[in-house]
Formats: C-alpha cells, structure tokens, sequence
C-alpha cells in the first residue's frame, strides 16, 4: 500500500531553516531550544509555541504556524501573524525561574515584577517553572523553555 499526501508543501529540513535563519539573522546560531512566550509583565497571555536561540549578542524569539486539522474544522482559519523580536543580552538585569502561576497574575498586570517569588527547590516540584526575564526598564519576559538551565546560563556573569 503506498500513501501519497496531496496539497502538502516542501517542508524544508531542520539544517536549511538555520542555515536560512543564520543567514537572515547575520550571524552563527549559538544556543537553540523549543519554549513558549507566555508575555510581557503588564500586557496580555500570549502564550505562543516558537523558538529561543542567540545570534551573537542577541536572543531572538520566533513562533511558527501551527498546523492544527481540529481547529480547521470548528473555526474558519484566522490569518496566521508571525511573532519575532529581539532583545541584547546586556540588557538583561534579572533571569530566574518562578512558578507559571506567578508570571500569569505578573502579565496581567496584578503583580509587579520585581515582587515575584524565585522557585526553590520544592517550589519547582509543586509547580511548573518558568523563566522571567527582566530588562533595563522595568520589563519583565516569561518563557515556558525546555532547557531552562542552559538558557539561565546565557547570562551568567563571570
């Protein structure tokens, strides 16, 4: 039996989307993970499935269309916007982890983010870690990142 999918565009390979990427970027791809943007402290929930990674100096952050067949069938297709930015790691100020309950009230504008409790050791088995980032400025990031220590590294100082 021989399956043959119809109306499927090229899907390019893992290798050619960084490549492609790098070269967009202007630079090397450093460190790469899958997370998701949840929002910016004071905004709205975001939520958005993507890819962290540095090129250089920076951190960029890109979502990707998401291919979904239910909700092709029970909505009509709103018009998929890409998301990507930015932001220079010296302009960091703070990276930790805190619970995802905590980022949630910090985006919706019900709690500051320089108040949010830092997970500890049990925190971060009771509840599901993320990472805030915190900027020059008072902005506070929250990423849900599958590789949260390695991205906490990225700005570790000597």
């Amino acid at each position: 039996m021989q399956f043959q999918l119809f109306g499927k565009k090229h899907e390019e390979s893992p290798t050619e989307f960084w490549q492609q990427t790098a070269e967009k970027r202007g630079g090397p791809i450093g460190y790469m993970t899958y997370g998701s943007l949840l929002g910016r402290s004071g905004d709205t929930l975001v939520d958005l499935p993507g890819l962290v990674y540095t090129v250089g100096d920076s951190v960029w952050f890109e979502d990707f269309e998401r291919d979904n067949w239910f909700a092709r069938i029970v909505t009509s297709k709103k018009k998929f916007e890409k998301t990507e930015f930015s932001f220079p790691r010296a302009d960091v100020t703070l990276v930790r982890m805190v619970s995802r309950g905590a980022a949630i009230r910090c985006i919706s504008g019900n709690l500051p983010a320089d108040r949010l409790p830092q997970l500890g050791f049990f925190g971060r088995i009771f509840s599901t870690p993320v990472i805030q980032v915190s900027m020059q400025g008072g902005t506070a990031l929250f990423f849900d990142i599958l590789q949260r220590r390695e991205f906490i590294g990225l700005f570790a100082t000597s």
